[in-house]
């Protein structure tokens, strides 16, 4: 089932390059026949393997032969990541764009690393000296400026 994250793959370089259209073609068609419940057609699957264990076998050759073994469970496991990481991302996107930070409406923007930087300075920052905001140029009396 590992022709599912093919067919994203070569889907989005398929963009731009036409060699990876076909490849892009050719998974999508395994996808769709695998959901059907029927055999690709394509070969696709067992080149993906064959290359995949082929490399390993340079490394580990006990490492390839899990792997050849146990292909079509760790590409069920490698779906599932992909797609549990595609669902989290997409919802840390939407909570950045609606609430402007990523773990939601109620959340410690602390939490995200991507949370908007406001540049709040108040009394206690080095930026506000003898009573005047450096950033703002207001007066600094004990309350934020931004």
């Amino acid at each position: 089932m590992l022709c599912l994250i093919a067919w994203v793959v070569f889907g989005i370089l398929g963009l731009f390059s036409v060699k990876y259209r076909v490849l892009a073609k050719e998974s999508f068609d395994c996808v769709f026949r695998r959901i059907t419940f029927k055999k690709c057609n394509s070969n696709l699957d067992e080149r993906i393997k064959s290359k995949l264990t082929g490399n390993l076998m340079k490394f580990s050759p006990k490492m390839a032969r899990g792997v050849y073994r146990h292909y079509e469970f760790l590409s069920w496991i490698f779906v599932a990541l992909f797609v549990v990481s595609l669902v989290l991302g997409a919802q840390g996107a939407y909570n950045l764009a609606m609430y402007d930070n990523c773990a939601g409406p109620n959340a410690d923007p602390d939490q995200c690393i991507f949370t908007p930087d406001y540049d709040v300075v108040d009394c206690d920052d080095p930026l506000c000296d003898d009573g005047h905001c450096e950033e703002c140029g207001d007066d600094c009396d004990c309350e934020e400026c931004s």
